[in-house]
Formats: C-alpha cells, structure tokens, sequence
C-alpha cells in the first residue's frame, strides 16, 4: 500500500476506535477526581484507587513540563544548533543575487544582503558614537 495522508478504511476505524477510547478514559478520570471515595466503594465496589492529590499533581506536573521545554528547553537546542556568524553554512549558495554598482542617488537593484551584513548592523556596537 502507498503511504499517503488521505483516510482510507483501517485509519478511519483505528481514528474512531482512539477517539471514543480516549472520550471513555476521560470521564473516567472525572468521576474518579470529582466523585467521592466513600461513594465510589459502596457503589462500585472499588476498594483501592489512587489518592485524589494525582488527580491534581499528574496534570500540573504535566502543564509545567510542557511549558519548560516550550519556553527553556526547545529555543535552547535551536540556538545550539544555529551556525555562528563565520560558520561555512551561513554562505550563500548559487541562487543568491548578488549587490550591484547603481549610479548615484539612483535605486539600488533588487538583492540578497548578507547575514555578516546584517548581523554587523544589527548586533554589533558602532565605535563613531
């Protein structure tokens, strides 16, 4: 079979199959953090069940990772992984265009700046002022 994103049969059945699952392991896990346990062991016989303070921690603990590899840990790794100013990769390649001499007070034709250019005028001190 081809791999393709578009639905086709086991992937529909698969998709309804998770989507209900999950719906059911929800609401179980409501009536467990909001139904009390005296209720929950006359009524359903359950006798030993996780204390409710997971019920609170396990989402939390769960939002505060997410926030720090969100905000700490992803642009972190991206600025490890971004090449220095004099990195070969940061080079143009063939497709670039390339500044041209215009004539004075004229409009400069259409170009591609480079980064050591860019990173000169925006990052680095200017020695004049």
């Amino acid at each position: 079979m081809e791999h393709t994103p578009a639905p086709y049969g086991p992937r529909a059945v698969y998709g309804y199959a998770m989507h209900i699952g999950s719906n059911i392991l929800f609401l179980l896990y409501v009536i467990w953090a909001l139904v009390p346990d005296e209720v929950l062991h006359d009524y359903l016989g359950l006798t030993y069940l996780p204390s409710k303070y997971w019920a609170v921690a396990l989402p939390i603990w769960a939002l505060t990772a997410l926030a720090t590899f969100a905000f700490l840990i992803y642009p972190a790794i991206n600025m490890l992984i971004t090449p220095d100013i004099n990195d070969l990769r940061t080079i143009t390649d063939k497709h670039a265009l390339h500044r041209t001499e215009t004539t004075p007070g004229g409009i400069p034709s259409v170009s591609d700046i480079p980064i050591t250019e860019v990173c000169r005028t925006l990052y680095l001190r200017n020695n004049k002022s």
